[in-house]
């Protein structure tokens, strides 16, 4: 593994540890839609291995989106979500052969549109969340701060 490599794995470690899942999944739809507009961008400019790398790496994350479902906990959700990724994903492989600029251009709406409905959950989440650990940083008792899998605060010294 590359340094730079081991580098971004490292921070995304620490950002599991530290960020509301729901954060996280914001922050995987911010990449995704990084990815599918920089592929057009490649294919206007008729860079085709820039647009055919930067499919993957989208194909990637929305796969791994799809495989983080829950499907006991998440029920009729997680079977939304899971079509959902994987219409993006078959919209994304078809982009491979058509360079289609509008295909690319559907699908960062539609993801825009759904990560706006995960920052509606996380903004509700966070300041319940927020004022917790707050309580338990001040008051200095952990059992205040939120249950494990929950948003957690790190405060540096």
């Amino acid at each position: 593994m590359r340094p730079s490599q081991k580098h971004k794995y490292q921070a995304y470690a620490a950002a599991t540890q530290t960020l509301a899942k729901t954060k996280q999944i914001i922050l995987l739809y911010d990449g995704v839609i990084r990815f599918v507009q920089q592929a057009k961008t490649a294919i206007e400019e008729k860079r085709i291995e820039d647009r055919f790398n930067l499919l993957i790496k989208a194909s990637e994350v929305i796969a791994g989106l799809q495989a983080c479902l829950d499907f006991e906990k998440g029920g009729d959700i997680a079977k939304v979500l899971y079509n959902f990724y994987a219409s993006v994903d078959s919209r994304i492989f078809s982009i491979h052969r058509s360079n289609s600029t509008e295909t690319c251009d559907e699908i960062v709406a539609e993801l825009k549109q759904m990560r706006e409905a995960w920052q509606e959950i996380d903004a509700r989440m966070t300041a319940e969340e927020t004022v917790a650990a707050a309580a338990a940083v001040v008051t200095g008792d952990a059992t205040a701060a939120p249950a494990a899998g929950e948003q957690s605060i790190t405060f540096s010294a």
